[in-house]
């Protein structure tokens, strides 16, 4: 009961910022909306969303996915979906199994753990296969966050101050977050998606990449603490001799050696192979001694650490599979609403940028959008989760990005009007837009559940090395980190890196808008760090959203933040020119080491870091 004024702190907060956000959002000339010398407010935030006409957008996200629904499963035949489904696979459930270990951790009671690695692997499963099969944009991988894991720790701390059972409380906080889903999506309520700019897009995606990195190199910085020396060495030669080699393979495109053909595979395979070749290391020879498998499969600090997973397919609480909501009393059904609310505020960000993300303009898509439809089926998928007493999904970023870049066929080819070597771009000719990569690696995921023992082999260090390689890949294509090195660039240089707001933008303006995204980047960062203020750093990204519209031109003046802020634009073929000598077709196995847009010469959100 000591924490119950600190809980209430909270929840007020989540949901005052919330209405907030959804206020600016639906009437920005309320707030107002960006103006200039006393002009009116900016066309480019005035949105309708259509609330006399409930269900208009998802029959409209229907009437356009559905001549396409057959051809999603046919124009899958091309190897890049078996190279898609097998990054797909370890990207994912990498980050699961380590969700899974906090949550397990975090949510104990009388030293049994309420969830576990069995429960984020089939909610994982089980939702990726629901989506993938009936979602509308099925190139958005979906599965347990970060903040789905930070705020269902947040929930079981609520039900254990308020005394009450955690998973029947679990459940009624996604029954009631998943109505509120399906309620906003037949209200055509996610049209305010389009509120949201390449700024807030980006300025997420680094934060991810940011933790993605920051957790690899912690862990792989703790062993020094935890382990002993011989096996905190090899753990720190497993974790970065992953990355290193992911990132090595995955550039073999703009190799000079070997054919283009067998260039080609080693890219697509690359990241799957590293991770592959460095699992094995730590059972190679003398190593096998730093092996828990060489110590009755015993974990201590003359060991490696390896995966800590079960030997049963079973809940990790002592129950059944299914939960009984009647086992919540009636005053906590109504209070579960309230988490409920800042689930769906989380959801309604998280999932639209992931989905954002992933059909970002420079990857060519073809087929459309359905972004109500999606979030009608997130909130059916909830109700399936919180029956089964299972962690919710969403969207994941870099995953969905790094999915759709992984599946695109790209050349080699000249800048207009270029002539020596470094005016060859690497261009977007076309993306598999399909959905069987998305349901091959949520089964190959589910059959997990089928080798548990073989996971408990797997070395941490190497999904720590996936982990910074997760995020270096996702700094390519992102104009925030592009404007980033732009500090440690040649002056003379610059315009090299192509991008098209040098031109308009004094640079002045373009360090100072930097700077303060940089400034804002690192704030919410600090707040992650902070335990129970870390919850609410969700919102704070939402927040991105009105000062985008609101303060940003007031700052930096409309026409210099609409400049660095512009949408990508899709690939023009047209504007380069083939290229015999450096034409080579094919994308890396998830991340394109410095992929660069036909038109606008950034390169793709899923491409790896340039070489500066």
């Amino acid at each position: 009961h000591d924490h119950l004024p600190r809980l209430r702190i909270h929840l007020s907060a989540w949901f005052a910022v919330g209405c907030m956000c959804q206020r600016v959002m639906a009437n920005p000339d309320d707030s107002g909306a960006p103006k200039e010398g006393g002009g009116g407010g900016d066309e480019r935030f005035r949105v309708s969303c259509n609330w006399r006409r409930p269900f208009a957008e998802m029959r409209n996200d229907l009437n356009r996915r559905r001549p396409h629904y057959l051809s999603d499963w046919t124009d899958a035949y091309t190897r890049k979906v078996v190279s898609s489904a097998l990054f797909m696979f370890f990207t994912s459930i990498a980050p699961g199994i380590t969700f899974s270990a906090l949550l397990g951790d975090q949510t104990r009671v009388d030293g049994r753990a309420q969830l576990g690695p069995v429960e984020v692997i089939l909610s994982t499963a089980v939702t990726g296969s629901i989506f993938a099969i009936f979602g509308g944009q099925p190139l958005v991988i979906v599965g347990v966050t970060g903040p789905v894991t930070i705020f269902t720790i947040a929930v079981f701390n609520i039900s254990d101050a308020l005394g009450i059972d955690f998973l029947p409380f679990y459940c009624w906080v996604q029954i009631w977050a998943a109505l509120m889903h399906m309620g906003l999506a037949a209200s055509n309520a996610c049209s305010l998606i389009t509120l949201v700019t390449r700024y807030s897009c980006e300025t997420f995606g680094m934060l991810i990449a940011v933790i993605y990195i920051y957790n690899g190199l912690r862990n792989l910085i703790t062993y020094f603490v935890d382990l002993d020396p011989q096996p905190a060495l090899l753990s720190l030669v497993v974790g970065l001799g992953t990355t290193w080699l992911a990132l090595l393979l995955t550039s073999a495109r703009s190799w000079s050696i070997l054919n283009r053909t067998a260039r080609t595979l080693l890219a697509d395979y690359g990241a799957t192979a590293s991770i592959f070749f460095f699992c094995f290391v730590p059972y190679m020879g003398a190593n096998y001694d730093l092996t828990p498998a060489a110590h009755g499969d015993n974990i201590t600090a003359s060991t490696i650490a390896t995966l800590d997973v079960p030997d049963a397919v079973e809940p990790s609480a002592d129950r059944g599979w299914l939960i009984n909501p009647a086992d919540c009393p009636a005053w906590a059904i109504v209070l579960a609403i309230v988490p409920a609310l800042i689930l769906t505020v989380l959801f309604f960000f998280d999932h639209n940028v992931s989905s954002l993300l992933a059909q970002a303009p420079e990857f060519g898509l073809k087929k459309g959008t359905a972004y109500h439809w999606d979030f009608f089926v997130i909130g059916v998928q909830m109700l399936v989760t919180g029956l089964l007493g299972i962690p919710p999904v969403n969207g994941l970023i870099p995953q969905a990005p790094l999915h759709t870049d992984s599946l695109c066929e790209k050349e080699w080819r000249t800048r207009p009007a270029g002539h020596s070597a470094h005016d060859k771009v690497e261009v977007i000719t076309h993306c598999h837009e399909q959905r069987v990569s998305g349901l091959a690696q949520a089964v190959l995921i589910g059959l997990t559940l089928c080798a548990l023992t073989v996971l408990g082999y797997i070395p941490i260090a190497a999904l720590d090395g996936l982990f910074i390689y997760m995020g270096i890949a996702s700094f390519g294509g992102n104009s925030f980190y592009q404007r980033l090195v732009l500090f440690i660039t040649d002056p003379a240089r610059r315009a090299a890196r192509g991008l098209d707001f040098l031109d308009g933008v004094p640079s002045g303006v373009v360090r100072r808008y930097t700077a303060l995204q940089l400034l804002i980047l690192a704030c919410i960062f600090g707040v992650t760090l902070v335990p129970y203020a870390n919850c609410l750093f969700p919102v704070l990204i939402a927040v991105l959203v009105p000062l985008r519209i609101v303060t940003l031109p007031k700052l930096f003046g409309r026409e210099n933040v609409d400049a660095l802020d512009a949408d990508g634009n899709a690939p023009d073929l047209a504007r380069h020119s083939a290229d015999a000598d450096g034409a080579a077709e094919g994308t890396v196995g998830g991340a394109a080491a410095g992929t660069i847009c036909a038109e606008d010469g950034e390169a793709g959100p899923g491409a790896a870091t340039e070489v500066v």
